[in-house]
């Protein structure tokens, strides 16, 4: 006869609660096993922290002169001058230096417009790289001889070496008032044909230079008509034969459409008047005869 077979399972033994005694020694041994764990951590973290300093203080990783510091895109500035100006607390360990610092300390004292330090880890040493400011102009600043950069930034000439060579364009700047507009003016003055040896900014409703034909007024400077006066100064070159020889104050070329020539007035000339000590003539570039226009008092 066939029907369902059942086993009886045996009944499984239901955990039995811990005394009080028993929960006590447990957490002995839960306090004991944390005490010991915090422990080897911190003998873990004391062992680390002195291999490290063991590590540090090694001769291969500290700095102990500034013949450990290489110099990098200097030009006008020795190796010597800018090596002195990091200060350090010799001997120091490459990982106490800081490459900010470092570069900010260039920075106050040389005349360089950026400073990118790196450490080398072994063999220890620091890598200074320079972009320094090139002196483009020299002027004279509160009293101070110094020189300006393309960028208009004044930097004294005391922070240079005395052998290099100076720049041959002077600048003459009003009250010590930085010139807003100087690299534009730079650019326009060095691209042009003309050879300028002296900027004369003292007066902003009138820019002044000196060059190789002597002094020419350009009134207010303007970076859109700067060039147009340039090209009609250079076409001024050669002078109308009636003008040459005759000594002039300056050239004007604030119209570049109507240039000037400024020359003393001659004494016995018809157009001296009391208080008019001075003949304004036009002239036409490109002119290659007497090229005047006209007198204009």
């Amino acid at each position: 006869m066939q029907g369902d077979l059942s086993v009886d399972k045996p009944n499984q033994p239901l955990a039995q609660p811990l005394s009080y005694a028993q929960r006590r020694k447990q957490r002995r041994k839960d306090r004991r096993n944390m005490m010991l764990l915090r422990i080897w951590q911190l003998i873990s973290i004391s062992a680390i922290t002195g291999g490290l300093v063991w590590v540090a203080a090694r001769p291969e990783w500290q700095l102990r002169s500034n013949e450990q510091i290489t110099i990098q895109g200097n030009r006008l500035l020795t190796r010597e001058t800018l090596r002195r100006m990091v200060v350090l607390p010799y001997p120091l360990s490459i990982f106490q230096v800081q490459p900010q610092t470092v570069a900010t300390q260039i920075e106050r004292t040389a005349p360089v417009s950026q400073v990118i330090v790196t450490r080398t880890i072994f063999p220890a040493m620091l890598t200074i790289q320079v972009q320094e400011r090139l002196p483009v102009a020299t002027l004279t600043r509160n009293n101070q001889p110094g020189f300006l950069d393309i960028e208009g930034v004044w930097m004294p000439q005391s922070a240079y070496p005395a052998s290099f060579n100076k720049p041959n364009l002077n600048v003459l700047e009003s009250n010590n008032r930085p010139i807003s507009q100087w690299t534009s003016l730079y650019k326009q003055v060095i691209q042009s044909q003309i050879k300028t040896n002296q900027i004369d900014w003292r007066d902003d409703s009138n820019l002044i230079l000196h060059t190789d034909l002597g002094k020419v007024h350009f009134g207010i400077y303007d970076p859109r008509l700067f060039p147009k006066q340039l090209e009609t100064l250079d076409r001024l070159r050669t002078l109308p034969k009636s003008l040459k020889d005759k000594p002039f104050t300056h050239i004007d070329v604030t119209d570049p459409n109507a240039p000037l020539v400024e020359m003393p007035l001659d004494p016995n000339s018809p157009n001296k008047t009391d208080g008019n000590k001075v003949d304004k003539i036009e002239l036409k570039p490109n002119s290659s005869n007497d090229g005047t226009s006209g007198n204009r008092d």
